[in-house]
């Protein structure tokens, strides 16, 4: 019986190949994983709690110290990486000159970052600083400030005041005010960050909004700098915005 070369053989399992993929019958590859693109939300500056006259924050607030061995800190490793004070034992600097609060969380030891360090690492580096160490901390305060309510100015629009901590985006559209226009009404992001339809010009107040967000950086890296994702600012203060 005649046998088929091997080249024969393998035109023949291309051919093949070639029939299914045609007909669709070929194991397809499974399908790759989407990855969600959606910008994180800007941080929100609300309040902790309000009364008539104040607004009250929670802040978070670089320290430096410098204290004598022994500190008398007791820390407790934190979630993400890092250490805090959880204690303050007598006879220590620390409680003596109260220069540490329950709750600070380290950030450098003798200029050495500690933020992200696991407590053995910490504990060594404090173990070999010298009689003085130079501590560098993190400090949640609560701040007072006088109750403001924003008012926003949009020219063509509808003007008048908005809550503060809001989203831009929110604040404009709450107002009634036209934001998308043409078929962006029906093809924007929806407030992801993953799109121009909601970019406003800032004429005044810029400094009364959040900070640039990573997703405004790099959307808006050709456009003028008062330009703002109405999706991404948070409003903190009397604004005035065109939209182009």
């Amino acid at each position: 019986r005649a046998r088929r070369s091997p080249l024969f053989r393998q035109m023949a399992v291309v051919g093949l190949l070639g029939l299914l993929l045609a007909s669709g019958l070929a194991p397809q590859s499974p399908p790759s994983r989407i990855r969600d693109r959606r910008a994180p939300a800007p941080l929100a500056c609300t309040p902790i709690k309000s009364d008539d006259k104040y607004d009250y924050y929670r802040r978070s607030r670089e320290v430096s110290v410098s204290l004598a061995k022994p500190l008398g800190t007791a820390l407790e490793e934190v979630s993400g990486g890092g250490v805090k004070v959880v204690e303050l034992v007598e006879g220590g600097s620390a409680m003596e000159t109260g220069l540490v609060k329950v709750g600070d969380r380290l950030r450098s030891v003798c200029g050495t970052d500690v933020s992200g360090s696991d407590f053995d690492s910490v504990m060594g580096l404090l173990g070999d600083a010298p009689a003085e160490v130079e501590l560098q901390l993190l400090r949640n305060v609560i701040v007072r400030e006088e109750k403001v309510i924003p008012f926003l100015e949009i020219e063509g629009g509808n003007s008048g005041p908005a809550e503060r901590g809001a989203v831009l985006r929110s604040a404009v559209l709450a107002s009634q005010s036209e934001l998308y226009r043409g078929m962006a009404k029906v093809t924007n992001c929806g407030g992801a960050g993953q799109c121009l339809s909601c970019q406003v010009e800032v004429l005044e107040g810029m400094e009364n909004l959040s900070p640039f967000t990573d997703a405004e950086k790099r959307m808006l890296k050709k456009k003028p700098d008062n330009y703002r994702l109405a999706c991404q600012a948070i409003v903190n203060g009397d604004v005035k915005l065109r939209v182009p």
